[in-house]
């Protein structure tokens, strides 16, 4: 079952144990107050063994995180961030890391104190439990009381927030290195000073009420170097070439103590050629020198290009580095076509999507958390493209806490941020009325991209509470969703607005799709047949008064709201998306997209196109991401990672929710997308455009999909493709003569492979596992052949 989630990765259910395993060991903390503002904690545990173990399993917690460190050496920043309600209790086998003799388990821990946008408020605490497996014997290796302790008293903990206002991330650093004790993570340093730990009580314990267990691999972690470096404005200032994620550090002589400095990062350079630090979020930090050499880095992570150190007479610089620290995803799928300006853009958005995963979802500059299905709806499917089943994880825990943790309103409404514990007032981004509903459509498709999980199918009554928020929304009159509280997102509401009256075109859209997929996964996982035609019916019916209230004969389109004016493309997008305009619609709609041209965000301009090439629109489509990606590109700002809107002074320049291509180029243009649960059943149906060819692999819980098709000379056609044991494919071939199809080198059979024609454009097979050979070409003439040709 793990290795359907990729490697070294699993999330157990939340229960009272540890994952079937019994809590021992005690959650610790020290003697002074129980929730500390902006607080460091060491802790430190030294053990003697003869042997090094077979294995050593090891779960450990904190809150709100540790950096745990092993024999000197940091192991991995402990635990995915969470709801202490359902605390997260990382596992691992850290035999690897312990030697023969004497050993040292170390953390420095970091208590916010305070609710924060990416952070539940709660108490500090520290919680090990590992057991040593020798040839006939066990050690348990326990938090307790006979663990010592320390306040960090290097970090000021009356430094102020990064942000005031809805306080993202967290506190600035303002580290004292004279105030650190040195070599404290090393397993000779002498530690009988500090305090024994105070012991908590074992979980569950108040506020760890429950358990849940997560396997993940380590963060990748390397050293990466600048590129070049200036000084300016009394700044040496280090430029890393691109965005990257992780931590920049340095090494320095101070000829006297006490000398302090700021030092910080940013996305972006000022007219003087320096970091802007104090952007939304300030990311600069204080540093106090001890005398002599000395190394640094910051606790807090964050995402930048740019890094920058004050300079002093009294400090000489000698090193600056940066450790870049991301998801470790399995680097297994791929893809190659004739463009490389395209190819470019395919390993941009997979970039972009590695430094937005740490141990979730994460905005790495702005926010340290993702939004339920908002942001995360997006790098689901892009993860699943750009990494296959290694992706896996983020998006399941994406969805569990958008359920099972969210501290549910009584009136069914489920937070869209997580986890959060402040600015939750009515119309800020923690209640997304549009996002809840995407958070259903996400549970379907994360079914259609990794299958049956028993995990998941238990959230199917939170599925059905949120599902029943809707009904006291339902207009009497119109019978559409109307007046739903908050901020309505759908596409960014500040740059490409949609008309947005009480009765919104793009949330029914929405409410349609959902109660569709809540109807499937009612009747199967689900088992609720009966609420299931309930929510079919209410579909059907919807759709006839979407069609009757919304649909403008005057323009032809859909219009963004009931009693509206306008017709933006997004609407048109979200009717077509789901199903809910009759196919004699689709010209004018599809019209209006194309004559809007850029006309939606980058985010949402995913969604335009996937529309687009379904309609045929292939070429149309492919110039749409070579002008537009390939304008971003071409900006000052550009850091290699693609950027939160097309052109935002504001916004963070690595956002992945903008990198759509990465999955357009495998979906439509490679063709490749699951039609069933877990990638039982797919299609393979190229979209070819002016293109030569193309080639790609989806690494998925099925197996590789592997395909490769090619355009040969006069107006033939190949294709290659690869299908998993137990899976069934239907492949789309671009002819309406059957007559010119071999498989294999053979001519088809009607009944062998249950072949239709489609649209006036597709030869539609029906394979089973194994290697085929598709051709297209033989007696073939210009009509027969379709290929998608610009429009103008």
């Amino acid at each position: 079952m793990h290795s359907r989630w990729g490697k070294n990765a699993y999330i157990s259910k939340t229960t009272s144990t540890l994952d079937g395993v019994k809590p021992i060991a005690k959650w610790i903390w020290d003697s002074g107050s129980e929730n500390p503002r902006n607080y460091y904690l060491l802790v430190r545990k030294t053990f003697n063994i003869d042997k090094i173990p077979l294995d050593a399993i090891t779960y450990i917690s904190a809150f709100a995180y540790a950096d745990v460190y092993i024999n000197g050496k940091l192991f991995e920043r402990c635990p995915v961030n969470g709801d202490p309600e359902y605390q997260n209790y990382d596992k691992f086998d850290i035999t690897g890391y312990l030697k023969k003799g004497k050993n040292c388990i170390a953390a420095v821990i970091h208590n916010f104190g305070v609710g924060l946008h990416s952070q539940m408020n709660a108490r500090g605490g520290f919680f090990l439990q590992a057991k040593l497996n020798f040839p006939g014997a066990t050690i348990d290796l326990l938090s307790d009381s006979t663990w010592r302790v320390t306040q960090a008293k290097a970090w000021n903990s009356k430094a102020a927030l990064r942000d005031t206002n809805a306080h993202l991330i967290g506190f600035k650093e303002e580290f004292d290195a004279r105030l650190w004790p040195e070599n404290c993570l090393d397993v000779d340093f002498n530690d009988a000073s500090w305090e024994l730990a105070k012991m908590i009580g074992v979980p569950p314990v108040d506020p760890w009420k429950n358990l849940t267990v997560i396997e993940r691999p380590r963060l990748t972690r390397k050293i990466v170097k600048p590129v070049k470096h200036w000084k300016s404005a009394g700044k040496m200032v280090f430029d890393f070439g691109v965005e990257l994620v992780g931590y920049p550090q340095f090494t320095i002589n101070a000829r006297k103590e006490g000398v302090q400095f700021e030092i910080g990062t940013g996305e972006r350079l000022d007219s003087n050629r320096t970091p802007l630090l104090r952007v939304s979020v300030d990311h600069s930090e204080k540093y106090i020198t001890r005398k002599g050499a000395q190394s640094w880095r910051p606790y807090t992570w964050s995402g930048f290009r740019y890094f920058s150190i004050e300079t002093n007479p009294d400090v000489d610089i000698q090193d600056v580095s940066a450790e870049f620290a991301c998801y470790d995803y399995e680097m297994e799928s791929s893809f190659s076509c004739s463009d490389p300006q395209l190819n470019q853009f395919w390993e941009i958005g997979r970039h972009t999507m590695r430094i937005n995963s740490i141990d979730t979802y994460q905005d790495p500059w702005r926010e340290h958390t993702q939004y339920i299905a908002g942001d995360s709806r997006y790098m689901m499917i892009y993860g699943n493209y750009a990494f296959g089943k290694s992706s896996r994880l983020l998006s399941a825990y994406n969805i569990l806490s958008g359920a099972q943790s969210q501290r549910w309103r009584t009136d069914g409404a489920v937070r869209s941020r997580y986890p959060t514990d402040y600015f939750m007032q009515p119309g800020s981004s923690a209640y997304l009325a549009d996002y809840q509903l995407e958070w259903i459509l996400m549970m379907y498709e994360y079914f259609r991209y990794y299958g049956r999980d028993e995990l998941i199918e238990n959230l199917y009554p939170n599925m059905k509470r949120a599902m029943n928020y809707y009904q006291t929304f339902q207009d009497s009159k119109t019978g559409l969703l109307a007046n739903l509280p908050g901020w309505i997102v759908l596409d960014w509401p500040s740059t490409y607005p949609i008309e947005q009256k009480k009765i919104i075109t793009g949330t029914n859209c929405l409410y349609y799709g959902a109660l569709k997929a809540a109807a499937v996964m009612a009747i199967d996982f689900g088992k609720d047949t009966l609420q299931a035609r309930s929510w079919i019916k209410q579909a059907a019916q919807l759709r006839a008064d979407i069609n009757r209230q919304l649909w403008s004969e005057k323009d032809q389109a859909y219009l963004d709201s009931y009693a509206g004016t306008r017709v933006a493309q997004q609407s048109q997008v979200y009717a077509l998306e789901y199903g809910l305009a009759d196919l004699s619609r689709h010209d004018t709609m599809v019209e209006l997209i194309e004559k809007s041209g850029k006309a939606s965000e980058q985010s949402f301009a995913y969604r335009m196109l996937s529309t687009m090439f379904l309609k045929g629109k292939d070429q149309w489509a492919l110039d749409y991401i070579r002008k537009n990606w390939g304008a971003q590109t071409k900006l000052s700002s550009f850091n290699g990672a693609w950027h939160e809107g097309w052109d935002l002074s504001w916004g963070a320049t690595s956002h992945a929710w903008s990198s759509g291509p990465t999955a357009l180029l495998m979906e439509k243009v490679l063709g490749i997308e699951p039609t069933g649960y877990g990638w039982k059943t797919f299609s393979v149906k190229p979209h070819l455009g002016d293109l030569a060819w193309a080639k790609g692999k989806v690494a998925t819980v099925a197996g590789d999909i592997s395909a490769s098709w090619r355009k040969l000379s006069g107006q033939q056609f190949s294709l290659k493709i690869s299908i998993p044991p137990g899976t069934l494919a239907k492949v789309y071939l671009p002819t309406i003569n059957q007559q010119s199809v071999t498989v294999n080198g053979k001519s088809v059979s009607d009944e062998k492979y249950e072949l239709y024609l489609e649209d006036g454009r597709w030869c539609v097979l029906t394979v089973e596992e194994g290697e085929y050979h598709f051709q297209v070409g033989r007696r073939i003439s210009q009509l027969d052949f379709f290929s998608s040709r610009p429009s103008h």
